[in-house]
C-alpha cells in the first residue's frame, strides 16, 4: 500500500524511526556535554590580576569618567583610610604601598581623566581589586546590615566613577 507515491508505508516507518533515533542520539550527546553544577564548581577560579607577588613594582592606570573625579578621589581616600585603620598589619601595609597620582593634563572632552596607582612594592597575596578589598579581604566589616550598607555606598562611588583600569608591571633598568 502506498500513500504518498514516493515511499511505501513500511519505508516511511523506517524513515520516521531513524529520525527519532537520530534525535535521541543528538539529545544524549548534548546532555553529556553540558557540565553539571558540581563539575562547573570544581573548575579552578581564574587568577586575580590585581594580586601580586611583591617582586616588582606595579602601576595601575585608572580611567575615571569626566565629572566624577571628586567622587572617585573621595572613594579611594576612604578605602585607603579604611585599610590603614584595619586591625591587621597586612592591611595597613597595603595602604602604605599605595601612592595615588593624578595625570596633570586636560583630556579631550570624550576621554576619561587618568589616575595612577603606584604600588611599590605591592603586598604579597593581597588583592588590590576594589571588590576584593571592600567585601572579601577582611579589612572592611560587612557582617551587619548597617556596616554592609556603608561598604555598598563606598562601592557605588567606585562604580559610578571608574571607567577602566589597566595593570602595568614596572621593571627597573
Amino acid at each position: 500500500m502506498q500513500l504518498s507515491g514516493v515511499l511505501p508505508v513500511m519505508g516511511r516507518r523506517v524513515v520516521v524511526a531513524l529520525g527519532v533515533a537520530g534525535l535521541l542520539m543528538v539529545a544524549t550527546s548534548v546532555q553529556a556535554q553540558t557540565a553539571s553544577p558540581a563539575q562547573a564548581a570544581a573548575q579552578p577560579e581564574p587568577p586575580d590580576p590585581l594580586k601580586f607577588n611583591g617582586a616588582t613594582s606595579i602601576m595601575v592606570l585608572l580611567s575615571v569618567k569626566q565629572g566624577q573625579e571628586a567622587t572617585f578621589e573621595a572613594a579611594f581616600n576612604e578605602m585607603k583610610s579604611g585599610l590603614a585603620a584595619a586591625a591587621k598589619p597586612e592591611f595597613q601595609a597595603q595602604a602604605k604601598t599605595m601612592t595615588f597620582l593624578k595625570v596633570d593634563a586636560v583630556p579631550p572632552p570624550d576621554q576619561p581623566v587618568l589616575y595612577l596607582l603606584f604600588l611599590d612594592p605591592p603586598v604579597t597575596n593581597l588583592s588590590y581589586n576594589i571588590t576584593q578589598v571592600l567585601y572579601y579581604g577582611g579589612a572592611f566589616d560587612v557582617a551587619t546590615p548597617e556596616a554592609r550598607k556603608k561598604v555598598d555606598d563606598l562601592y557605588a562611588k567606585f562604580t559610578a566613577s571608574l571607567a577602566n583600569q589597566n595593570i602595568w608591571p614596572i621593571v627597573k633598568k
